[in-house]
């Protein structure tokens, strides 16, 4: 029931926006994944977090919808996606993401944009395969090697309310209306096979650090929120500085979940990244700006 009402709504939602959703199968996954926005606007590619879905992006899709072509896939079953262990892990989310960027751009690179576990997956990607990669946006990214995996770890496994209490202090500062009203299916999201299956298949291989970020050769922009309890600060600092041509731009009060919390200051935060370096493949280093 959890992952049909999931579905429904994320479905509903994107239609507003005017999104077609369509199916890749890509090998045992069956992804869903919407598209919006002029056939011949700057392509962008948006990865949701962890027991998330697609129209949790909200105000940055209605903004970003009318100058860029824009790919939203639902990377687990919570957004209608069929696939084996219910969600996509890092590995396996690269390999369908740029089979994805494929077929809808023909390889055309993209503007990877990811939240959370999202973007995890976006740098992870980007190593992989640089050439399908013109600009990372990273947000409150998850994946970087030099941090507190026990703390994080003891906050992303969910098994009661307490549990949900501590996530929420992490994520926010001010908790929205709808997440105050919403422990109950939170708590069912993160207990479900879906969060638990990505988590168990994590390894720490899967991260990164800084001797893999210094070979990110395309523009990335870092946004993250100052009071994120979950991927702290220092660590936004720390990959800003690794990265050969980072921008960082911090939103004071907000915490992890910035894109619920703090919606239309990340929709400015993406559209600055639009406007302050084009997307391209190669790239001439800089030291990193933080804003």
């Amino acid at each position: 029931m959890l992952l049909y009402l999931f579905s429904l709504l994320t479905r509903y939602w994107l239609s507003l926006t005017g999104a077609r959703r369509k199916r890749l199968r890509v090998g045992s996954v069956r992804l869903v994944y919407y598209v919006l926005g002029p056939e011949d606007g700057e392509p962008w590619v948006v990865l949701h977090g962890l027991g998330s879905v697609a129209a949790t992006w909200g105000k940055t899709l209605f903004r970003l919808r009318r100058d860029c072509r824009l790919i939203v896939p639902e990377l687990s079953s919570f957004g209608g996606s069929e696939i084996p262990g219910h969600a996509l892990d890092i590995k396996d989310g690269a390999k369908v993401v740029a089979r994805l960027i494929e077929k809808e751009l023909g390889r055309r690179p993209v503007t990877l944009a990811g939240l959370s576990l999202g973007g995890w997956l976006a740098v992870r990607l980007a190593l992989a395969r640089p050439e399908l990669v013109a600009r990372l946006v990273l947000v409150n990214t998850g994946g970087y090697r030099q941090q507190d995996w026990d703390a994080i770890e003891q906050l992303v496994r969910v098994n009661d309310m307490a549990g949900v209490e501590r996530l929420y202090g992490a994520m926010f500062v001010r908790i929205p209306w709808i997440m105050e009203h919403s422990r109950g299916g939170f708590l069912q999201a993160y207990t479900s096979p879906v969060v638990q299956g990505v988590l168990d298949r994590l390894t720490p291989e899967d991260t990164f650090d800084d001797e893999d970020l210094r070979q990110l050769r395309m523009p990335t922009d870092l946004i993250w929120g100052d009071r994120d309890g979950l991927f702290r600060i220092e660590g936004a600092r720390a990959m800003a500085e690794a990265i050969p041509d980072a921008t960082l731009e911090v939103l004071e009060g907000c915490g992890h979940a910035i894109h619920l919390e703090c919606p239309d200051r990340l929709a400015d935060a993406m559209q600055q990244a639009r406007r302050r370096v084009a997307p391209r493949t190669a790239r001439t280093s800089r030291t990193p700006r933080t804003v």
